[in-house]
């Protein structure tokens, strides 16, 4: 991208914000917008591509977590709850919908159903790998315009960012390490 963008809502929002907030720093302000937006748009492409499948966005996320997790792509609703970022109480629903649309099955454990595991089915496999692909491609095209070059940077800034933020706050919130702590633990 060689040409500069023009100004954008940022430019003159954060201005705004730093003559009412003490201390506000307008270059780390302007960085924490920016990625905020980014994500949104992000988030909007994905539930984009799941949509023609008649997958919500959790649905979606549900189905990537059993995915990423491997063969036998299985994963309790606790750990699919840790592993989603989500409330434990929205995850049984999501199961009971994707079960009757054949994406995964069930496996009946015991009388608590926080324990029953969900398994990908067939079915759910190439419908995840149908929409993945998809966002793939399209967030390709999104980003396509930055080059090859642009892109190098950006990644390497982002990931220097991503060291920072680990330093100062902790570990990053990763969807699956947090699955596999939820796990229970076996003696």
């Amino acid at each position: 991208m060689t040409n500069t963008p023009p100004p954008d809502e940022t430019d003159s929002g954060v201005p705004e914000w730093a003559k009412v907030i003490p201390g506000l720093d307008p270059a780390v302000e302007g960085v924490v917008d920016r990625l905020h937006l980014a994500s949104r748009y992000l988030e909007r492409l994905a539930a984009e591509c799941a949509a023609p499948q008649g997958l919500s966005s959790a649905d979606y996320e549900i189905l990537a977590r059993l995915y990423w997790v491997g063969p036998p792509h299985q994963l309790t609703p606790t750990q699919l709850a840790a592993g989603t970022l989500s409330p434990a109480t929205t995850i049984t629903s999501r199961l009971e919908r994707l079960q009757k649309a054949g994406l995964i099955i069930r496996s009946v454990s015991g009388n608590d159903r926080r324990s029953t595991p969900a398994e990908l089915t067939a079915a759910g496999q190439r419908i995840f790998l149908s929409v993945v692909t998809e966002q793939a491609r399209r967030e390709r095209e999104a980003i396509s315009p930055l080059g090859s070059t642009e892109l190098a940077e950006l990644e390497d800034l982002l990931r220097r960012l991503m060291f920072v933020l680990e330093q100062s706050l902790g570990p990053a919130p990763r969807r699956a390490r947090l699955a596999e702590e939820a796990a229970p633990r076996r003696e």
